[in-house]
Protein backbone atom coordinates (compact mmCIF):
# COMPACT_ATOMS: atom_id res chain seq x y z
CA UNK A 1 0.00 0.00 0.00
CA UNK A 2 1.36 3.57 -1.03
CA UNK A 3 1.08 6.46 1.29
CA UNK A 4 -0.94 8.39 -0.90
CA UNK A 5 -3.47 5.00 -0.54
CA UNK A 6 -2.61 4.76 2.99
CA UNK A 7 -4.13 8.56 3.74
CA UNK A 8 -6.77 7.86 1.57
CA UNK A 9 -8.16 4.82 2.85
CA UNK A 10 -7.18 6.57 6.63
CA UNK A 11 -9.79 9.52 5.36
CA UNK A 12 -12.34 7.13 3.88
CA UNK A 13 -12.47 5.35 6.52
CA UNK A 14 -13.04 8.15 9.17
CA UNK A 15 -15.62 9.62 7.42
CA UNK A 16 -17.74 6.22 6.90
CA UNK A 17 -17.53 6.51 10.78
CA UNK A 18 -18.63 9.64 10.88
CA UNK A 19 -21.65 8.94 8.49
CA UNK A 20 -21.96 5.81 10.60
CA UNK A 21 -22.51 7.44 14.32
CA UNK A 22 -25.34 9.29 12.20
CA UNK A 23 -27.10 6.54 10.92
CA UNK A 24 -26.66 5.06 14.58
CA UNK A 25 -28.96 7.94 16.19
CA UNK A 26 -31.54 8.00 12.80
CA UNK A 27 -31.33 5.08 10.71
CA UNK A 28 -33.37 6.40 7.71
CA UNK A 29 -32.17 10.39 7.52
CA UNK A 30 -34.26 11.72 4.72
CA UNK A 31 -31.59 11.96 1.49
CA UNK A 32 -34.06 13.16 -1.62
CA UNK A 33 -36.91 15.57 -1.95
CA UNK A 34 -38.45 15.75 -5.30
CA UNK A 35 -36.99 18.27 -7.40
CA UNK A 36 -33.74 18.74 -4.85
CA UNK A 37 -31.11 16.39 -5.31
CA UNK A 38 -28.69 18.27 -2.72
CA UNK A 39 -30.32 16.22 0.48
CA UNK A 40 -27.92 13.64 -0.09
CA UNK A 41 -25.05 15.91 -0.70
CA UNK A 42 -25.82 18.15 2.48
CA UNK A 43 -26.50 14.83 4.60
CA UNK A 44 -23.09 13.59 3.34
CA UNK A 45 -21.49 16.77 4.13
CA UNK A 46 -23.10 17.20 7.52
CA UNK A 47 -20.49 16.74 10.16
CA UNK A 48 -17.28 16.96 8.30
CA UNK A 49 -16.38 20.55 9.04
CA UNK A 50 -12.83 19.46 10.65
CA UNK A 51 -11.89 18.48 7.03
CA UNK A 52 -10.90 20.71 3.82
CA UNK A 53 -13.46 20.38 1.32
CA UNK A 54 -13.49 21.35 -2.23
CA UNK A 55 -16.27 21.01 -4.25
CA UNK A 56 -15.82 20.96 -7.90
CA UNK A 57 -18.98 21.68 -9.21
CA UNK A 58 -21.75 20.27 -11.68
CA UNK A 59 -20.52 18.12 -14.17
CA UNK A 60 -16.91 17.63 -12.53
CA UNK A 61 -15.76 14.45 -11.17
CA UNK A 62 -15.38 13.74 -8.26
CA UNK A 63 -17.97 15.94 -6.40
CA UNK A 64 -15.79 16.41 -3.30
CA UNK A 65 -12.28 16.54 -2.85
CA UNK A 66 -11.57 15.67 1.36
CA UNK A 67 -8.31 16.57 2.02
CA UNK A 68 -7.23 15.28 -0.57
CA UNK A 69 -9.16 12.47 -1.39
CA UNK A 70 -11.66 12.55 -4.16
CA UNK A 71 -15.40 11.47 -2.91
CA UNK A 72 -18.07 10.92 -5.87
CA UNK A 73 -21.82 10.80 -4.46
CA UNK A 74 -24.49 9.02 -5.56
CA UNK A 75 -27.60 8.26 -4.66
CA UNK A 76 -30.46 6.57 -6.31
CA UNK A 77 -34.01 4.55 -6.06
CA UNK A 78 -32.88 1.38 -7.17
CA UNK A 79 -30.07 -0.90 -7.32
CA UNK A 80 -29.90 -0.91 -11.35
CA UNK A 81 -27.15 1.03 -12.89
CA UNK A 82 -25.44 4.30 -11.93
CA UNK A 83 -25.01 6.90 -14.74
CA UNK A 84 -21.89 8.94 -14.91
CA UNK A 85 -21.69 12.03 -17.10
CA UNK A 86 -18.32 13.58 -16.34
CA UNK A 87 -15.90 9.78 -16.58
CA UNK A 88 -15.19 6.72 -16.01
CA UNK A 89 -15.56 5.98 -12.51
CA UNK A 90 -12.30 4.37 -11.26
CA UNK A 91 -9.90 4.14 -7.95
CA UNK A 92 -8.31 7.31 -8.65
CA UNK A 93 -9.11 11.21 -10.24
CA UNK A 94 -7.30 13.68 -12.09
CA UNK A 95 -8.92 17.25 -11.87
CA UNK A 96 -6.33 19.80 -13.94
CA UNK A 97 -3.27 19.50 -11.56
CA UNK A 98 -5.21 17.73 -9.15
CA UNK A 99 -4.95 13.76 -8.58
CA UNK A 100 -5.47 11.26 -6.53
CA UNK A 101 -7.19 8.11 -4.84
CA UNK A 102 -11.27 7.76 -5.38
CA UNK A 103 -13.64 6.86 -3.56
CA UNK A 104 -17.70 6.45 -4.02
CA UNK A 105 -20.33 7.54 -1.63
CA UNK A 106 -23.47 5.31 -2.65
CA UNK A 107 -26.75 5.95 -1.28
CA UNK A 108 -30.42 3.63 -2.01
CA UNK A 109 -33.25 5.21 -0.94
CA UNK A 110 -36.98 4.34 -0.76
CA UNK A 111 -39.38 6.53 -1.28
CA UNK A 112 -42.90 7.93 0.46
CA UNK A 113 -44.66 10.49 -1.19
CA UNK A 114 -42.07 13.12 -2.15
CA UNK A 115 -39.74 12.23 0.08
CA UNK A 116 -36.53 9.64 0.16
CA UNK A 117 -35.04 7.70 2.75
CA UNK A 118 -31.86 5.82 2.57
CA UNK A 119 -32.07 2.46 3.00
CA UNK A 120 -28.67 1.67 1.97
CA UNK A 121 -25.27 2.84 2.14
CA UNK A 122 -21.75 2.36 1.09
CA UNK A 123 -18.47 4.01 1.10
CA UNK A 124 -16.78 1.76 -2.19
CA UNK A 125 -13.12 1.98 -3.22
CA UNK A 126 -13.44 3.13 -7.13
CA UNK A 127 -11.88 0.29 -8.28
CA UNK A 128 -14.23 -1.52 -7.26
CA UNK A 129 -15.97 -0.20 -10.63
CA UNK A 130 -12.77 -0.01 -12.89
CA UNK A 131 -9.04 -0.43 -12.01
CA UNK A 132 -7.47 0.84 -15.28
CA UNK A 133 -6.90 4.29 -14.50
CA UNK A 134 -5.16 5.21 -17.80
CA UNK A 135 -8.48 4.05 -19.25
CA UNK A 136 -10.83 5.87 -17.15
CA UNK A 137 -9.06 9.26 -17.35
CA UNK A 138 -8.57 8.81 -21.57
CA UNK A 139 -12.10 9.65 -21.86
CA UNK A 140 -12.73 12.98 -21.78
CA UNK A 141 -15.92 15.09 -22.26
CA UNK A 142 -15.37 17.79 -24.75
CA UNK A 143 -17.09 20.66 -26.89
CA UNK A 144 -15.96 21.73 -30.25
CA UNK A 145 -15.94 25.63 -30.50
CA UNK A 146 -16.42 27.80 -33.65
CA UNK A 147 -19.40 24.92 -34.98
CA UNK A 148 -22.30 26.04 -37.69
CA UNK A 149 -22.53 28.12 -40.53
CA UNK A 150 -21.54 30.90 -39.12
CA UNK A 151 -18.87 29.94 -36.23
CA UNK A 152 -20.55 31.02 -33.49
CA UNK A 153 -22.01 27.41 -32.39
CA UNK A 154 -20.64 24.96 -29.73
CA UNK A 155 -21.30 21.38 -30.44
CA UNK A 156 -20.87 19.07 -26.83
CA UNK A 157 -19.41 15.75 -27.26
CA UNK A 158 -20.48 14.05 -23.68
CA UNK A 159 -20.16 10.76 -23.12
CA UNK A 160 -22.59 8.57 -20.79
CA UNK A 161 -21.24 5.80 -18.60
CA UNK A 162 -23.52 3.61 -16.81
CA UNK A 163 -22.23 0.71 -14.51
CA UNK A 164 -23.97 -1.70 -11.69
CA UNK A 165 -24.27 -0.30 -8.16
CA UNK A 166 -22.34 -1.82 -5.42
CA UNK A 167 -25.02 -1.75 -3.39
CA UNK A 168 -26.43 -4.63 -6.07
CA UNK A 169 -23.80 -6.84 -4.47
CA UNK A 170 -23.52 -5.71 -1.17
CA UNK A 171 -26.61 -4.21 0.54
CA UNK A 172 -26.94 -2.83 3.52
CA UNK A 173 -24.48 -0.36 5.79
CA UNK A 174 -20.86 -0.86 4.56
CA UNK A 175 -17.39 -0.11 3.57
CA UNK A 176 -16.07 -1.75 0.40
CA UNK A 177 -12.41 -1.77 0.04
CA UNK A 178 -9.35 -3.51 -2.09
CA UNK A 179 -7.56 -3.77 1.31
CA UNK A 180 -8.03 -6.78 4.16
CA UNK A 181 -6.35 -4.48 6.85
CA UNK A 182 -8.99 -1.73 6.89
CA UNK A 183 -9.88 -3.28 10.23
CA UNK A 184 -6.29 -2.24 11.67
CA UNK A 185 -7.45 1.54 10.85
CA UNK A 186 -10.63 1.20 13.13
CA UNK A 187 -11.76 -1.53 15.53
CA UNK A 188 -15.00 -0.87 15.00
CA UNK A 189 -15.15 -1.93 11.69
CA UNK A 190 -15.67 -5.97 11.20
CA UNK A 191 -14.82 -7.95 8.22
CA UNK A 192 -17.45 -9.75 6.29
CA UNK A 193 -16.95 -11.06 3.51
CA UNK A 194 -14.77 -10.74 -0.12
CA UNK A 195 -16.66 -10.17 -3.23
CA UNK A 196 -13.63 -11.26 -6.35
CA UNK A 197 -14.31 -9.23 -9.44
CA UNK A 198 -13.18 -10.50 -12.33
CA UNK A 199 -11.74 -8.60 -15.57
CA UNK A 200 -12.72 -9.68 -19.23
CA UNK A 201 -8.67 -10.70 -19.32
CA UNK A 202 -9.57 -13.14 -16.33
CA UNK A 203 -7.81 -11.36 -14.03
CA UNK A 204 -9.27 -11.44 -10.30
CA UNK A 205 -9.84 -8.67 -7.72
CA UNK A 206 -11.22 -9.13 -4.06
CA UNK A 207 -12.75 -6.57 -2.52
CA UNK A 208 -13.30 -6.93 1.17
CA UNK A 209 -16.78 -6.09 2.55
CA UNK A 210 -16.68 -4.69 5.84
CA UNK A 211 -20.16 -3.70 8.31
CA UNK A 212 -19.66 -0.85 11.20
CA UNK A 213 -21.00 -2.24 14.68
CA UNK A 214 -24.41 -3.25 14.60
CA UNK A 215 -25.34 -1.59 11.52
CA UNK A 216 -25.58 -3.72 8.62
Amino acid sequence: MTTNEQHALQIAVEVFEKKCQQLLKHRNPNIYLKGNDELFSDWFEDGLNSYTITKLGANAHPDLIIDGVGIELKSLKTNSQIQFNSTIPCGGFRHGNNEGECYYAVARYTTERKNGYLADFTICDGDFFNHDREKAFSHHNQQETGFGDYADGVCRHRKMYSFPSPIRTVPGISFISKFSSVADYNTKLRLEGQVERVSQNGEVFVFYIYRYQSLS
